[in-house]
């Protein structure tokens, strides 16, 4: 992974995996978005570990999305999630992680931030997805 990733995007995968990272996160059913605390975590498998993006959910329930199943990654109001809930204003700065059948869907402070996050992401998608077709 240290080599896959820039200086920037290894410095949000360190403290992803270490103190983790809060974002907003905008709610799949109902409610009002809310900051989370983010971190990834890797779960012992048969063959190979693998990678969550977790957060603590309602009556601190650990939730999470493991990152070979997700199929894209979009940046801007391109879910139902976000179309629902989110506003036009800030359309620049949400990314949403898509897999099968939900969407983790985020709002960061600035663009920039957003943008470290969809590079950081896509790279560790591709890290996971690379590790799943070599097994």
């Amino acid at each position: 992974i240290r080599a896959t990733l820039a200086e920037k995007e290894y410095a949000l995968f360190e403290a992803l995996t270490t103190t983790g990272v809060s974002v907003t996160k905008h709610p799949f059913r109902s409610g009002r978005p809310s900051k989370k605390t983010f971190q990834l975590s890797l779960v012992q498998g048969d063959m190979y570990l693998y990678m969550y993006l977790t957060w603590k959910g309602k009556r601190t329930s650990i939730q999470g999305v493991e990152l070979a199943s997700v199929i894209r990654i979009s940046r801007g109001r391109d879910t139902d999630v976000l179309r629902r809930t989110g506003k036009v204003k800030d359309s620049d700065r949400y990314l949403s992680l898509v897999t099968q059948d939900r969407s983790l869907d985020l709002c960061f402070e600035d663009e920039d931030g957003r943008e470290l996050w969809w590079r950081t992401m896509t790279a560790l998608v591709d890290v996971e997805r690379a590790v799943r077709a070599a097994a």
